[in-house]
């Protein structure tokens, strides 16, 4: 019986009697305002802990991602300039085509001998007055024969060799050709303007030509054939007193811009 009196007597008793009572206490439900407590009470420290975590954790995602993002762009950046090019070409074969057409519908109908050709070298900053084109002796292609593009007189050819030509494009200020009103049949000289187009020179005063007149070759040149569309007269330049009328024609033809022509032959 000395058990009962001894200290670790009481305190098992009093840990069985503290077990008791909370038993009690959970039964009834008095634990619950404290587990609340002890459940908030980690809340300050899990958000300070996630509002210093969270940033941490986002760039070393981001940095872990980084290659791959800039694989990604690059390959898109890549896939990009491929499509851009391919549209290129696709609007240049579209422009080619419709050129041809063009082209095809004017041979179909038109009254002269024609051979086609291309046009190899050109200047795009119209600094040049000449053209090289893909026609040579081989095809039958003679000096001062006329180039053409859409029915429209472009050129004449100057140099000739085995497999190519040269000609002077018909804006040059050394290029004069033979023409005449296609309403009225009054002769001048076409000549080129460097930097300004065409001008009808040598007209008659007492001329019956006016704006709006298409202006054909005269034929006089025999390697150039008659009625050849130059252009239209645009407006007149000489004064009443001039010994002749001086006008400028207006040619649908952008000679920076040829690729396809034809040389007349007689």
């Amino acid at each position: 019986m000395r058990f009962i009196y001894t200290k670790t007597f009481f305190i098992f008793a009093a840990v069985l009697v503290g077990i008791l009572i909370a038993l009690v206490m959970q039964v009834k439900g008095w634990f619950s305002p404290i587990e609340y407590l002890l459940l908030q009470l980690p809340r300050p420290a899990i958000t300070a802990v996630n509002a210093v975590v969270r940033p941490i954790s986002t760039v070393t995602s981001t940095l872990t991602s980084l290659p791959e993002l800039v694989r990604e762009n690059t390959a898109l950046q890549s896939k990009n300039a491929e499509l851009t090019q391919q549209l290129v070409e696709l609007e240049q074969l579209r422009a080619q085509n419709e050129t041809l057409r063009s082209e095809l519908e004017f041979v179909e109908r038109s009254p002269f001998t024609l051979e086609p050709c291309t046009v190899l070298s050109i200047d795009p900053q119209s600094t040049s007055d000449a053209i090289v084109i893909n026609c040579g002796e081989d095809t039958g292609i003679k000096p001062g024969q006329a180039v053409i593009s859409n029915g429209y007189l472009a050129a004449k050819i100057i140099h000739v060799g085995r497999f190519n030509s040269t000609a002077i494009l018909i804006t040059s200020s050394q290029s004069s050709v033979d023409a005449q009103s296609s309403r009225s049949n009054n002769e001048g000289v076409v000549k080129g303007s460097f930097g300004s187009g065409l001008v009808l020179d040598l007209v008659s005063q007492s001329a019956d030509i006016k704006p709006g007149d298409l202006i054909v070759t005269a034929g006089i040149n025999p390697e150039v054939p008659r009625n050849i569309l130059i252009g239209s007269v645009d407006q007149v330049l000489s004064g009443d007193n001039d010994l002749f009328k001086r006008l400028t024609l207006v040619s649908p033809i952008k000679t920076h811009r040829l690729d396809y022509v034809f040389v007349v032959k007689p």
